[in-house]
């Protein structure tokens, strides 16, 4: 045990000196250099990484995001009026009698050009107030000249921010500039311009749907643009001063200012007809844009179509109130369903002298159309759809305005025969107006 001890005491002593500690060597300079010049490298080679993965998955991200995000429905509220009859019922409040003259004090006064100025910069301020809303359609399309030289042609329309689903801006614009194009942009009062894409249309006022990706725009900016304010068009009477924005020249980013001269005429168009707005404004053969009053809310949507059809070359425009129901229906990205006729409604004069049943005559039927593919004829009055009876020309249109495009719906007619009217039976499949 003794010499076991003694070993152990012996190795001690030996290897004790293995315990002293062993500093390692300095860096040099050269090495610091090298090693600081290396991380800074891998430093730039990660962040030169970093950003281009960043560049390429941002978008894809964005693009996944907004797909995951449903657009808002949009709603537009319906203009309501009171009818003659409601208010041939409502008394009038009783005015008490005046115990004295009232005392008027009237101050004459001559205008002066500043007074006009005055005038002119107030309706001008009203243009200025709408002028976020108002954007230029640019309809870019490829052809040839005569020596087979290939060149871009671009088309201009004016077009109104109508709504902002949270997912785009929605445009409204006339169809006409959208004709054979195969690139569509946007040029904003910001000064950006965006690629759009087409929605749904409506062929009989000619109003198409456009939206751009909200996404596209700077935060900045995104705020800046305002969708209009739709005003209540059954409020108008005549002589109601209204300005024309838009092309109603037929370049954009022009104004007109005149007044409201007739408001009784109505649409020659198919399936529905809507009541318009006539002007003294003179305006180009190709205009388009809105009529808005003072308070700078839109009260008309005037077309290639109707400036080119106006007898005087006056603007006549689509009454708002009565195209609310088209508006939020393209805004929802639906389609405008379509029949393919003319019709009046059938009075009771027209019952009680020819005998003829109440209902929705029609007056004549599209080539091509529903309407013609299922049998229906010239002199059929429609009484009855999805059986519901119809009875007035309002009932009619109210409708053909519940259908959908594709939708195969019954209508009950009735028609003349040699022993009378008879009633016929059709199965209609609605389409879109081309």
């Amino acid at each position: 045990m003794k010499d076991e001890q003694e070993k152990k005491a012996e190795q001690t002593t030996e290897y004790s000196f293995i315990k002293e500690k062993i500093k390692e060597r300095p860096k040099s300079k050269k090495q610091m250099v090298m090693e600081l010049g290396c991380f800074l490298g891998l430093a730039v080679v990660f962040g030169l990484i970093a950003s281009v993965v960043m560049a390429v998955l941002t978008p894809k991200l964005q693009e996944w995001m907004y797909a995951e995000m449903d657009a808002e429905v949009i709603t537009i509220p319906k203009d309501e009026t009171t009818s003659q009859d409601e208010e041939e019922a409502i008394e009038p409040t009783a005015t008490p009698e005046p115990t004295q003259e009232p005392i008027v004090n009237v101050v004459e006064k001559e205008l002066e050009l500043q007074d006009y100025t005055s005038l002119y910069n107030e309706m001008y301020s009203v243009t200025e107030g709408i002028k976020n809303s108002l954007v230029t359609v640019v309809g870019v399309s490829s052809n040839v000249d005569w020596l087979n030289n290939p060149y871009e042609n671009e088309g201009q329309a004016s077009g109104i921010v109508v709504a902002d689903n949270g997912k785009e801006f929605l445009i409204l614009t006339d169809k006409k500039v959208l004709e054979g194009v195969e690139e569509i942009n946007i040029l904003f009062a910001t000064g950006e311009q965006f690629p759009a894409v087409q929605k749904k249309y409506d062929g009989n006022t000619g109003m198409a749907m456009l939206a751009v990706d909200r996404s596209a725009f700077e935060q900045k900016n995104i705020d800046k643009i305002k969708p209009v304010t739709l005003g209540n068009s059954k409020l108008l009477h005549l002589g109601t001063p209204i300005l024309a924005v838009g092309s109603p020249l037929g370049t954009t980013d022009s104004m007109l200012n005149g007044s409201i001269t007739s408001l009784k005429t109505v649409s020659d168009t198919e399936d529905v007809s809507y009541p318009l707005i006539r002007t003294d404004m003179l305006g180009s053969s190709s205009a388009n844009g809105v009529l808005i009053n003072f308070a700078g809310e839109v009260v008309g949507i005037y077309t290639r179509d109707l400036s080119a059809a106006s007898e005087n070359g006056t603007i006549t425009a689509y009454a708002i109130s009565d195209l609310k129901g088209i508006i939020e229906r393209l805004s929802n990205n639906l389609g405008i369903a379509y029949l393919g006729v003319h019709s009046r409604e059938v009075t009771e004069e027209d019952e009680a002298t020819y005998g003829m049943p109440r209902g929705v005559g029609i007056t004549n039927v599209s080539m091509d159309s529903p309407a013609m593919a299922a049998g229906i004829q010239s002199g059929d009055i429609i009484v009855e759809i999805e059986g519901k009876k119809i009875t007035t020309q309002r009932a009619f249109e109210n409708a053909i305005n519940g259908c959908e495009p594709e939708q195969l719906i019954s209508i009950t007619a009735m028609r003349l025969g040699a022993e009378g009217y008879v009633e016929i039976k059709f199965d209609v499949t609605l389409s879109v107006m081309p």
